[in-house]
């Protein structure tokens, strides 16, 4: 299996659109302004989580995820806080990302 269709893989679980599938149908009924907007957020935010990766990249360009995940199944417990404060790192920005976007 390629390495990018790992990752679209995701978009085809069928308990993830077991969830969503009926809220959408539910909200196109009750409030289709806030279907148009939970659309649009949903094109949007690919592109915030890309902007915090790359911003992630600059700040710590040193910082590998992937050894540090490596290192982490090896019982590397320094590897592994440093992996769970870089993801901590990301979400901080993509959730300054989006705060900034709503100003």
């Amino acid at each position: 299996m390629t390495r990018p269709f790992k990752r679209t893989k995701a978009l085809a679980d069928k308990s993830a659109w077991m969830l969503m599938l009926p809220s959408v149908i539910a909200l196109y009924f009750i409030d289709q302004a806030m279907l148009k907007t939970l659309v649009e957020w949903l094109i949007f935010a690919p592109f915030l989580a890309g902007v915090a990766v790359v911003v992630s990249r600059i700040v710590f360009p040193q910082i590998h995820l992937t050894e540090l995940v490596r290192e982490t199944t090896l019982g590397n417990k320094a590897a592994s806080v440093l992996a769970s404060a870089l993801v901590l790192f990301v979400a901080l920005i993509v959730l300054a990302l989006v705060m900034w976007a709503k100003a």
